[in-house]
């Protein structure tokens, strides 16, 4: 990608927070910084049969503008970085990260609060701000993704007591190489009443709707997701340094697949392997006639997709007569449950949680159960500091699905690669739902603070991604990183 267009993409990202220095008066505190890597990747392509190694250098700003005092309060994070790579051609790339969140009293009893999460993300590493949020291998095929959260709050107190909190969430998610993932967005609404039982005591109820809308893909439908949750909460601030949250409850969860009468996919039948667009040859295809591009796999020996990739895209109509889910429901639980401890020289955060998924890409209603922990020691009289983290997500659908198959031409020579008959029909099977997706990640390191501004941190990372379900199981593919990272601060700017 041109770097020009990387700097165009990176400029309008950091638009939300010019204006906060546009704006007079608004900015208390502005922050600067340069963060530098170097990567080493055991497997760049999460392939477990080819394992290809990469060496990457990243460099890129970050920016902070903050204001925690008056009725006005607001923090803007913007991380940026390009990626060049010695070893892997075309994969250059810029990555962006925003957070920003403002606050505004509205009287002594009402607040809202705006958040808004952007990310332009590869999918090929991950850092432990990716473990926070559960962004560390969404789909070892995809290497690229943008994903945006926008979340409007209100809380009004009732009474001295009782609390009212209200909510609205926007969600989107882009695959870049979309070839069998499906985009999405999502909306949800909440409402929640909480009672302060004791000085360290909240419990609560509350209720949320979710719709979640799919694009279609290549060979996949698309469809909507609707999710009905109640929920009832449980606060203690065991300390004011230690925290306990839970929360949970049933789910009612409904998927409504479109109504299609054709698909388009592309003539031959093929995939990425070792970042290369590779076709299947027929003899990869089972014995038995007819052939079915659901059962090919690339062979060792493909041919390369060359100038052509995967040939010119075809309408094909679907035969009426084959199976459709069409609607399926269930009834599941959400919830989870969160532990963290801010103690003089210790930070340790443990949780757990099972939520609608968001960023599934499997173009049906999918649940995320996550375990996250982190611990950090970090004293402040030393220049040192050392930490962990570690997570295991789950993403999983949670009904039954239609799956789009296609006939293959049948020939003799069985070398030739994988064809979709464009004078058959494409039919339709009905896959069982738990198809899913297991991610084991975990991270370990040490921060060493060379003087006030400059700070040097190395760890070392690894990954295991595990892709499983009726009929699908596949071996694990294990990731492993060594990474060595500069990080600089300027001054803080006053406003």
């Amino acid at each position: 990608m041109p770097l020009l267009p990387l700097l165009g993409r990176a400029r309008s990202l950091v638009a939300l927070a010019a204006l906060f220095l546009a704006w007079p008066g608004l900015a208390a505190e502005l922050r600067l910084g340069i963060d530098g890597n170097y990567t080493y990747n055991s497997n760049y392509f999460s392939d477990n049969q080819n394992e290809d190694a990469a060496n990457s250098f990243q460099i890129g700003p970050s920016i902070e503008i903050a204001d925690q005092e008056g009725r006005f309060r607001y923090d803007v994070q913007f991380d940026g970085a390009y990626q060049a790579y010695l070893d892997q051609d075309g994969v250059d790339a810029w990555e962006s990260r925003l957070r920003a969140r403002a606050s505004y009293d509205l009287s002594e009893r009402t607040r809202v609060r705006v958040t808004n999460r952007f990310r332009d993300i590869s999918n090929l590493r991950f850092n432990r701000r990716d473990i926070e949020v559960a962004d560390t291998a969404l789909d070892p095929n995809q290497d690229r993704y943008l994903r945006n959260e926008f979340e409007l709050e209100l809380s009004h107190d009732l009474t001295e007591l009782l609390e009212l909190r209200l909510s609205g969430e926007y969600q989107w998610i882009d695959f870049e190489q979309n070839l069998d993932r499906n985009d999405s967005t999502a909306w949800q609404g909440a409402g929640e009443l909480r009672y302060q039982v004791s000085n360290t005591h909240f419990v609560g109820v509350g209720a949320s709707y979710t719709r979640q809308d799919f694009e279609e893909a290549l060979s996949r439908l698309g469809s909507t997701g609707d999710f009905v949750s109640g929920f009832a909460t449980w606060a203690w601030n065991v300390t004011d340094a230690i925290t306990f949250t839970a929360n949970g409850g049933p789910s009612w969860v409904r998927s409504d697949e479109d109504s299609i009468s054709s698909v388009s996919q592309t003539r031959f039948v093929g995939g990425f392997q070792g970042g290369e667009a590779l076709r299947a040859q027929l003899g990869s295809c089972g014995l038995a006639a007819p052939r079915f591009s659901s059962d090919c796999r690339l062979a060792p020996v493909a041919n390369p997709a060359g100038a052509d990739g995967f040939g010119e895209f075809v309408s094909f109509a679907v035969d009426p007569t084959t199976p459709r889910v069409g609607t399926d429901q269930l009834l599941t639980f959400f919830g989870g449950a969160t532990l963290t401890a801010n103690l003089p020289d210790w930070n340790l955060s443990l949780s757990y949680q099972r939520r609608q998924s968001s960023t599934s890409g499997d173009g049906l209603a999918s649940s995320l159960d996550r375990v996250f922990g982190e611990v950090e020691y970090a004293p402040s009289t030393s220049r040192w500091s050392v930490f962990a983290a570690g997570s295991w997500d789950r993403r999983e659908t949670l009904t039954d699905s239609t799956r789009i198959d296609f006939v293959l031409v049948d020939d003799a020579d069985l070398t030739i690669d994988a064809e979709r008959d464009t004078t058959a029909l494409a039919i339709t099977t009905i896959r069982s739902s738990d198809v899913r997706r297991e991610n084991y990640t975990f991270i370990v390191g040490t921060r060493f603070r060379i003087e006030n501004r400059f700070a040097a941190v190395l760890d070392g990372r690894y990954r295991r991604t595990t892709l499983g379900g009726p009929g699908i199981d596949q071996p694990d593919i294990d990731t492993f990183f060594a990474v060595l990272t500069l990080e600089y601060d300027f001054a803080p700017i006053q406003f």
